[in-house]
Order: structure tokens, then sequence, then C-alpha cells
């Protein structure tokens, strides 16, 4: 092997090293991307989790709201009811001891 075949390839090899240099940086580049990436996926899925224990409270409160009004008209019909019947066996019984 003579010195220009030598220059030659450790040119080539420099020129080698260079580029694959600049791949791992690209390559180190894109692995902190994922790492980010990775790190706000997981702050979304805790987020996400935390929502979803909220929403579950919400609609625990929502529910007990909702059956209040339903609660109260059955007092009402309840006591409707009662007078009504109320009403008439007092009025059955007047009759009857008339």
């Amino acid at each position: 092997m003579d010195n220009t075949e030598m220059i030659e390839k450790v040119a080539h090899l420099e020129e080698r090293a260079k580029s694959n240099t600049k791949r791992l940086d690209e390559v180190e580049q894109e692995v902190k991307e994922n790492r980010e990436l990775t790190v706000a996926v997981k702050e979304i899925a805790t987020e996400m989790k935390h929502l979803r224990e909220e929403q579950s409270s919400m609609n625990e409160r929502l529910k007990i709201i909702e059956e209040k009004p339903t609660k109260n008209w059955d007092k009402v019909v309840t006591t409707i009811i009662g007078t009504v019947v109320g009403a008439l066996a007092g009025g059955i019984i007047g009759l009857i001891l008339k």
C-alpha cells in the first residue's frame, strides 16, 4: 500500500467519521424528543386520571341534585292523596253519622 492509497483511505475514514457523527447527533436529538414526548404523554395520562375522578365525583353530586325535585314532588303527591283520602273518609263518616 503506497502513500496515496493510505491518504485516500484516511480521507475516506474521516468522511465516514463526520457522517457518523452527524447521524449520531440526529439520533441523539430524536431520542431527546422521544423522551420529552414520553414525559408529556405521562403527564396527560395523569391529568386524564384526575379528570375522570373529578367527573365521577361531579356525576354523583349531579345525581343527588337531580333526585331532589323528584323526592319533593313525591312528598307533595303523598300529601295531596292523604288530604283527599282524609277528606273523603271524613265526609263518608259524616254522612253515616247523620
